[in-house]
């Protein structure tokens, strides 16, 4: 098949995906109560904002035809999961005995919605789903799943962040930045998290208990981006600095925010 058809047959999918995406949300729009629509209706922006960056990777890296569409309908479908736990427990949290990204790939085992495509295709979106809310991935990943990953990743880390700097405060109305366990304070920080940040370590989710721990935990994401993109868009929107302004002054966090701001530079530079 020539190279336009194989393209139309794609976007022919992607349109598909997008559709049954629609109808599948509308669902749970309609079941969910007045106190959690507003972040129902969230996730499904964040879906469409994950997908935009996405298409923001692609343009700018070279990627295999037939990989590129993959990144794509796994950015649509990546959260599939998170409508029933919304709705039915109005919670963000995995460590309840619900993982989303499990669950979602569940979901879409059981729907029709990628049968339009080859078994390698559905293979490779039905693996990011599962995985794309990893803290590392598995490390027997083929290299085309462990490049549609990290593409979905890229992306949904550039949202998450976004929406964290939205959110970061104790006042927020609703979608609250910290999840459940997490305490607010203005100065305090736990030892190995800055340990582990001025290692230029991801923090496991465990280390973290203060709001200042969350912060550090997400702005050593810098340290699992991978598309030259991520950086820039990361660096552009004032959302990496929005996030440093929220950290006090003083020691250590002065010698942190001195780090981060130079490795992303770094980053910068280099890509």
């Amino acid at each position: 098949t020539d190279p336009k058809t194989i393209e139309r047959l794609m976007n022919t999918g992607i349109k598909h995906c997008l559709d049954w995406f629609d109808a599948y949300t509308r669902d749970y729009v309609d079941r969910a109560s007045k106190d959690i629509l507003l972040t129902v209706q969230s996730k499904i922006s964040h879906t469409m904002r994950v997908l935009a960056h996405v298409r923001g990777i692609l343009r700018e890296t070279p990627v295999r035809d037939d990989l590129a569409p993959v990144a794509e309908v796994a950015a649509i479908l990546h959260d599939v999961g998170r409508f029933p736990q919304l709705v039915k427990s109005a919670s963000f949290d995995d460590r309840t005995g619900y993982n989303h990204a499990e669950e979602g790939e569940r979901t879409l085992r059981r729907a029709e919605v990628l049968e339009p495509f080859d078994e390698t295709f559905r293979k490779l979106v039905l693996t990011a789903v599962r995985f794309h809310n990893l803290g590392e991935l598995p490390e027997d990943l083929t290299d085309d799943e462990r490049l549609v990953l990290e593409i979905l990743r890229d992306a949904d880390k550039l949202d998450a962040l976004r929406n964290t700097v939205k959110y970061m405060s104790p006042d927020t109305p609703y979608g609250k930045a910290l999840k459940s366990g997490m305490i607010w304070h203005d100065t305090n920080v736990s030892d190995e998290v800055v340990e582990l940040t001025l290692q230029r370590k991801l923090i496991p989710f465990t280390a973290i208990k203060w709001s200042n721990d969350f912060v550090l935990f997400l702005t050593c994401w810098i340290h699992d981006l991978h598309f030259p993109y991520a950086y820039r868009h990361l660096h552009d929107s004032g959302t990496f600095e929005a996030l440093l302004d929220t950290l006090p002054e003083e020691t250590p966090y002065d010698r942190i925010k001195k780090q981060l701001r130079s490795d992303l530079q770094q980053f910068l530079d280099q890509s």
